[in-house]
């Protein structure tokens, strides 16, 4: 981690307490709401784009929740980050059905292709974060997906630490049922969404029109 990149991440990371403390309730409502909201489990991509604006919207200036913008966006981006969430499952089933199957018969080239599997379930996972950071922005998804392949290459350090801090959120939180449904998703995709756009190199963006329609 370069140290323009580890004052960054340490900034970001610095911030979420503070976030979460003083959006708690509404942070509570959203990892509810994002709890129902994934119950199908093809609907994760959609509900996760929509805390993800929600989230924006709170670290943006008005630090206020807006529907319409989250319907905006939703309706121009929702079947993307469907589409887009499940690239991971589906090369994380090929890399157990191969790895399971590598070690029941010990074949070696079913342990490559679990291998491969596995690195590239874990690489579009990474990249996914970024990606739906600049999907909330309103960015059509293939400038998304773009922006957050290149985020990756040029921040993976950062990139490995948010997933590995996103992994710790959800241990503590599976403790208890309850805590899982009100705390992970607003704590975990706070802290995602802040890395991302504390560890950026772009200028900062303009208002978009959305935004500028809800002020």
């Amino acid at each position: 981690m370069t140290g323009t990149d580890q004052a960054a991440f340490r900034r970001a990371v610095a911030d979420v307490p503070g976030f979460v403390y003083h959006n708690g309730l509404r942070l509570a409502l959203l990892s509810l709401l994002w709890t129902l909201a994934s119950l199908p489990l093809v609907t994760i991509g959609p509900a996760t784009l929509a805390v993800y604006v929600a989230i924006r919207d709170l670290r943006s200036d008005r630090n206020r929740i807006d529907r319409g913008h989250i319907w905006s966006v939703l309706r121009q981006n929702g079947v993307a980050s469907a589409l887009f969430s499940g690239v991971p499952v589906a090369f994380g089933a090929v890399a157990v059905t191969y790895g399971v199957t590598a070690l029941r018969t010990g074949s070696l080239a079913g342990e490559v292709v679990a291998l491969v599997a596995a690195y590239v379930a874990l690489y579009v996972a990474l990249a996914l974060v970024p990606t739906y950071v600049e999907l909330a922005r309103g960015s059509d998804p293939v400038a998304a997906f773009r922006y957050g392949v290149g985020w990756l290459a040029r921040h993976p350090t950062p990139a490995l630490a948010t997933g590995l801090l996103s992994l710790v959120v959800l241990a503590v939180t599976a403790v208890l049922t309850v805590a899982f449904v009100l705390l992970f998703a607003g704590v975990a995709f706070t802290l995602q969404v802040a890395v991302v756009e504390t560890v950026d190199d772009r200028p900062p963006e303009p208002a978009t029109t959305a935004d500028a329609a809800a002020c």
